[in-house]
This record gives C-alpha cells, sequence and structure tokens, in this order.
C-alpha cells in the first residue's frame, strides 16, 4: 500500500492563531458605550417629560372635579361660595376640605381631620373623586405634615370664602368668572414648627391664595395649575420677583404681584 501525501496549501495572512471572530477595540468600545449613554439620556428624558406631562394633567382633573363640586355648592346656597373657614363655638373649624376637631395640645402633623364632614364633600361625591396631586412630594424628608392624611394639597381663594369672617362672596357679584381664580396648587415653607427650623425649611400644604401671601406652588416643572371661577385650568408661571425657594427644588411664589387683588375678586 502506498501513502498518498496531502498537499498542504499555504495559510492565508492573517489566519495563523485566529480561532473566532475579532472582539471589539477599545475605541469601539468606548464609541459604544457614548451611544448608550446617549440613548438612555433620550429615553430617560422623554419618560420624564411623559411623567411631568401625566401629574400635570391628572392635577388639572382634579381642579376642575373641585370646580365643579364648588358650582353645586354655590347652586344649592343661593349663590354663595364655601367659606373659607368657619370656626364653631365647640372650637372646632371647618374646612373647605373637611373638619377640624377641637384639638387641644395635638401638635400638627397629628390632627384629625374629618374629611366626610367638610361643606364639599357631599358635592364631590357627586361629581366624582378628588385624589391629592401626584406633584406634591408627600412624604418626603422636605415635608411638613399638617394633618393625619392630606387635604389634597390645593389653596382656595380666600375672597369668596370670606377671609376669616364666614361672610363669603356671592357669584352675582363677580364681573367676569374667567379672570377669577377660584383654587389652584399651593403649599407653605415652614421655619417656624418643628420639625422644621430656619435653618431646615419644610414645605407644607396650605389653603389659602390671597392678596399677600407667597402660597402658590409651582410644582409641575417650575408651573402652577390654576382653577379660574368659569371652570378652565390655566397652567401659569411664578410672578417676577414673588419666588421663594427656600426649600430645595421647590418654588413657591405668586402669580401676581405682592398687594394685588388683581384675579382674587
Amino acid at each position: 500500500m502506498k501513502c498518498h501525501a496531502t498537499e498542504l496549501k499555504p495559510l492565508e495572512a492573517g489566519a495563523v492563531g485566529r480561532s473566532h471572530a475579532p472582539g471589539l477595540t477599545l475605541v469601539e468600545l468606548l464609541v459604544t458605550m457614548c451611544v448608550m449613554a446617549v440613548l438612555a439620556t433620550v429615553v430617560f428624558g422623554g419618560y420624564r417629560t411623559f411623567v411631568s406631562l401625566a401629574t400635570r394633567a391628572n392635577c388639572s382633573s382634579n381642579l376642575r372635579q373641585l370646580g365643579s363640586a364648588v358650582h353645586l355648592y354655590v347652586s344649592d346656597n343661593g349663590g354663595f361660595f364655601p367659606p373659607y373657614v368657619k370656626n364653631n363655638r365647640d372650637g372646632s373649624r371647618e374646612w373647605y376640605f373637611g373638619k377640624e376637631p377641637y384639638q387641644p395640645g395635638t401638635s400638627e402633623g397629628d390632627r384629625e381631620l374629618d374629611r366626610e364632614a367638610g361643606p364639599l364633600y357631599p358635592y364631590i361625591q357627586t361629581v366624582g373623586s378628588v385624589e391629592v396631586c401626584k406633584g406634591f412630594n408627600y412624604g418626603a424628608a422636605i415635608w411638613k405634615a399638617k394633618f393625619k392624611g392630606a387635604s389634597y394639597g390645593y389653596g382656595y381663594n380666600w375672597a369668596l370664602g370670606g377671609r376669616m369672617t364666614g361672610r363669603c362672596m356671592n357669584i352675582s357679584a363677580l364681573r367676569n368668572g374667567s379672570s377669577v381664580i377660584l383654587m389652584g396648587d399651593c403649599g407653605q415653607v415652614n421655619t417656624f414648627q418643628a420639625p422644621a427650623s430656619p435653618g431646615k425649611p419644610m414645605i407644607e400644604e396650605f389653603y389659602i391664595i390671597n392678596e399677600s401671601y407667597k402660597t402658590i406652588h409651582f410644582r409641575h416643572a417650575n408651573r402652577a395649575n390654576i382653577l379660574f371661577v368659569d371652570g378652565h385650568v390655566e397652567s401659569m408661571e411664578a410672578f417676577p420677583g414673588t419666588e421663594d425657594r427656600r426649600v430645595k427644588g421647590e418654588l413657591l411664589g405668586r402669580v401676581t404681584k405682592a398687594g394685588s387683588t388683581e384675579m382674587l375678586k
């Protein structure tokens, strides 16, 4: 038997030692990582924008529901708006969003709030539920509670609600409901009640929109939802010079200059 020699072909250039496809070079790896980082930034930024828009829309819906409840109340009460607050002889107080029983010696944050006893409650149940504003950072380290539970996070134009007197305004006295604020995103910077302090300002719910306080809370990408008496909602910016940024990451202020009753009556 003869053995036949097998003709060996010369190896192709560069084939020595090659067992698999070549990997990425360092430059290619860095470029890939940069592209992924840019894509992640775009996607995350788009997601944050979507969440912000959804939160603002939910807040607008809450305010419209509250506006509908107020109009039902006005219709049932001779054209008068609900009181900003009613002080009862037993020491309890009725806010538009609920009744605060007389609780001597009870600190803020531990006070009870009976929502069902508020003047708007039955009307809110008629038009649908109202949620707390998802743009308000409830439970965050900078948040200070006023009651057990939340009061929606919206403030009321106290000129319509009779201020502290209880003498409410009649809707017939308004010249143009489309230019008068009914409610809006509100809050207050607290530096004077523990656990807040001058060195540790905190934000809390607040109930007043008036001519002097900086209580509009611009919680939606530095804008606030404002409900007008005619039922429409506007997204508004802070009036220049009224900004309060003592709480990190939060903007409060006014939509009109301090001392102005514009948009209030």
